[in-house]
């Protein structure tokens, strides 16, 4: 017994310096991801507004008007009855409207995300399946129709494909708490220009 304690205590005497690098390299390697992970984190989070004017304001190769907000739309077609939500929540449609001078500008608002932001910070994506609600394209650039169809009905001019110099219009819809429906703020983010955000005052 006595040969195995000097045994172990000649173990450590010898590997002194090497644990002592473990007990500070582990602690390192630790806060060194956690701070990758922040970095990466908060260079992706959209937190510098650009906020849009009445006048209109240009960003990111297009001139961007105040949006349009309706709480509780109608459908998009007279005669469909409004689809029943959880209670507590709210219905939004928010119409947006922009305008580029340079076609090719079309392909780089490809890929926007469209949200609404709450005072508190809370985000809600757009409802994917609202197609009673969308009278007009969804994303950012525009419609893909060359000439008007019949069966959009009223909605077919929205659905052109972009003019250059002439103003067009987007639609989302989203479903969002009652609390906040009066509140909430339209937003469009493209990666590209994370941390920036384009922001709709109400």
């Amino acid at each position: 017994m006595s040969g195995a304690r000097r045994a172990r205590r000649g173990w450590f005497r010898k590997n002194t310096a090497a644990l002592a690098t473990l007990v500070v390299a582990i602690p390192l390697a630790g806060w060194w991801t956690t701070r990758s992970d922040y970095k990466s984190w908060y260079s992706n989070e959209p937190r510098d507004p650009v906020t849009v004017s009445a006048g209109g304001t240009s960003y990111n190769g297009a001139t961007w008007y105040a949006a349009s907000v309706e709480e509780n739309p109608q459908p998009s077609e007279k005669g469909l009855d409004q689809d029943a939500l959880p209670e507590g929540t709210t219905r939004i449609r928010v119409y947006f409207r922009l305008q580029v001078d340079d076609l090719s500008a079309l392909e780089g608002l490809g890929g926007c995300q469209v949200h609404l932001r709450a005072p508190d910070g809370r985000i809600w994506d757009e409802t994917r399946i609202a197609d009673d609600y969308q009278d007009r394209p969804t994303g950012c650039s525009g419609g893909s129709d060359d000439e008007p169809s019949s069966w959009r009905g009223a909605a077919a001019q929205y659905y052109l494909k972009p003019v250059a110099g002439k103003p067009f219009e987007t639609v989302a819809v989203f479903v969002v708490p009652s609390s906040v429906a009066g509140s909430v703020q339209p937003t469009i983010t493209w990666a590209t220009k994370l941390p920036q955000y384009l922001a709709f005052p109400r």
